[in-house]
């Protein structure tokens, strides 16, 4: 009996053989969990980068719709904004891919897979990248050209504006006219009459006389004027079937029938009262 416990003992696995292998399999264990743990995080940060990547073509296909269809001030600066957003995440996924190349080049795990992975993401990423760097040139050409319109309509718009203003001032001065009534003395008073002598022929509207003392009208608009005397003499030519003489309470009302036919001689209206 002695001897058969020595020999099965001896036979035996050893202690120190036991715990070596044990510690070898706890390592392995914790090796796998490591493992596992990266390779999540690589999974993680990809699809992290897809699911960028796939808002970046949906931002940019709104963008290059609004670009093609923008107005105002407003628009300009939200689609500013957004294409300095869509940079932003451009710059981040590229950091992000960056960093995970970095992270599985430094790592003792390799997978054919993950590197086809990584490969397409790269190339998807430069693919957006240069579309972006696309249309932020449409847009930087569009508004260069909205500029130059803008100032070439602005131009216009003065040059129209210019006209207008010149073509409503001579039209104020072709239909621009005057008229003035007064005694012979208040009309001879301001050199509106002027005669050499007693018996000699009045004369209307030589040199020098006073154009402040007219009334200035618009030949357009004005239909009628109120004379306040029950004689009255015209005294500048005026055809006669363009107007009438009304009289109303003792008083006259000179009445233009045709405005372009009764100031067509004169523009002047020079009435003489009593």
């Amino acid at each position: 009996m002695f001897v058969l416990s020595a020999l099965m003992f001896s036979c035996g696995p050893k202690k120190s053989d036991y715990d070596a292998l044990r510690a070898q399999n706890d390592s392995l264990l914790r090796a796998k969990s490591e493992m596992r743990e990266q390779i999540d995080e690589y999974f993680s940060a990809m699809n992290s980068i897809e699911q960028n990547i796939a808002r970046i073509k949906e931002q940019q296909g709104i963008l290059s719709i609004r670009a093609s269809n923008i107005e105002g001030s407003n628009e300009q600066t939200r689609l500013e904004q957004d294409l300095e957003t869509l940079n932003q995440l451009l710059i981040a996924n590229k950091e992000e891919l960056a960093q995970l190349k970095n992270q599985i080049k430094k790592s003792e795990f390799h997978s054919a897979e993950l590197e086809r992975i990584i490969t397409r993401l790269t190339k998807q990423l430069e693919e957006e990248t240069a579309k972006a760097a696309v249309l932020r040139k449409q847009i930087a050409e569009r508004d260069a050209i909205i500029s130059d319109l803008s100032v070439a309509i602005d131009t216009l718009v003065k040059n129209i504006d210019s006209k207008q203003a010149r073509i409503e001032e001579q039209e104020e001065t072709i239909h621009t006219a005057w008229y003035v009534f007064g005694t012979l003395k208040e009309l001879r008073k301001h050199n509106i009459i002027t005669s050499n002598g007693i018996f000699s022929q009045k004369k209307v509207l030589q040199n020098d006389f006073e154009q402040d003392y007219f009334v200035r009208i618009d030949a357009r608009n004005t239909k009628s004027i109120p004379l306040y005397s029950s004689k009255v003499k015209i005294l500048t030519s005026h055809p006669k079937s363009s107007y009438t003489l009304d009289k109303k309470d003792n008083n006259y009302t000179l009445v233009i029938i045709n405005s372009q036919e009764f100031w067509s001689i004169s523009k002047y209206l020079v009435v003489e009262v009593d």
